[in-house]
């Protein structure tokens, strides 16, 4: 799938967790792009997803046999590998959890490739997080900024963009590292901070809770993003030439952080109702960093992509399906 190459009729792609967050909005933008591909998408949940044109396998990642058994039956012409245990406090309370899915699942795909579908392009999705520690500095993290991660969420996925670099160096497998910094977005779960916010000014202008929004460290600076132009980007990683599918590794993100703070009064600004805010130390996470900033020339040299969505669109879309769901769940 070649940059300007239309993607041949007879492709398919998988997408590993594809029942989380991200995974919805990457199968409708894989779908939109290239729609005459056969799609196949796994979870690991109780019920699947259903989305018109997919295919989808139940699949626990920590199982190498299952594993195989699907790469040696789909042979598909690409993997976007996003199954993982993605929320950092899950990660203090159940280390061993994270590590299994995180490393050991990445571990097994990689070699289920290896074994069964070496064709295949492996674009593994790891974490700004990942980087952790070396924020301290205050400079812009480039993809050759060593890892310095401070919780087991961070370590695992370190661990395993390493194993995918690896695989792609001695194996020869054909990987693509994306690193993607935070993002948000409709659908995503309310225990992730800007989806938290949105949530509570929901619920405030429906009279479920007192108009006050509980908040961690509003002084900290991130670097977001709308899902949609995440997703853009891992489709504009699919379309690099082989030669740059060597285990390149590419930081995706707007490159300009802001106050957590800014995004919670860009939310109160567009409530219904007048809404305060107060400090939880509950919400407070260890180990925490002052300001993420990201280094984007690599991804920026590469592709064509740039970010589409301002920030108060992404908050405008958050905050509408907040309000939606919220709506929903009164019902």
């Amino acid at each position: 799938m070649t940059e300007g190459e239309a993607v041949p009729p007879a492709a398919s792609l998988l997408v590993t967790g594809a029942g989380g967050f991200v995974g919805r909005h990457l199968l409708a933008a894989l779908r939109r792009r290239w729609p005459q591909v056969v799609l196949h998408a796994t979870t690991h949940g109780e019920h699947l997803n259903v989305y018109q044109g997919v295919t989808w396998h139940r699949l626990d990642i920590r199982r190498a046999g299952r594993v195989n058994a699907l790469m040696a039956l789909l042979q598909p012409s690409a993997i976007i590998h996003l199954a993982a245990q993605s929320h950092v406090p899950t990660s203090f309370r159940d280390p061993a959890l994270t590590w299994r899915v995180n490393l050991q699942g990445t571990l097994n795909l990689l070699e289920a490739v290896k074994h069964e579908s070496p064709q295949s392009l492996v674009v593994n999705v790891g974490s700004s997080d990942m980087y952790g520690g070396a924020f301290r500095d205050g400079l812009p993290a480039t993809e050759q900024t060593a890892f310095q991660p401070l919780n087991p969420y961070a370590a695992s996925k370190a661990a395993a963009d390493l194993a995918a670099g690896q695989y792609a160096a001695s194996e020869g497998l054909r990987i693509i590292r994306a690193r993607p910094f935070n993002h948000t977005g409709p659908g995503q779960r309310d225990d992730f901070v800007l989806a938290a916010f949105a949530t509570q000014v929901a619920r405030i202008e429906a009279g479920l809770q007192p108009p006050m929004v509980e908040t961690g460290n509003l002084d900290a600076e991130r670097d977001f993003l709308d899902v949609e132009d995440v997703v853009a980007a891992y489709l504009a990683l699919l379309e690099l030439p082989e030669a740059e599918q060597r285990g390149q590794a590419y930081n995706i993100a707007s490159g300009q952080a802001v106050p957590v703070g800014e995004l919670l009064n860009g939310l109160l600004a567009r409530a219904r109702c007048p809404i305060d805010h107060r400090l939880d130390p509950a919400r407070q996470r260890p180990a925490d960093i002052q300001a993420v900033r990201a280094d984007t020339t690599a991804l920026r040299q590469a592709t064509d992509w740039r970010p589409a969505i301002s920030h108060g669109a992404m908050l405008d879309r958050l905050l509408d399906d907040c309000r939606r769901r919220v709506a929903a769940a009164d019902q």
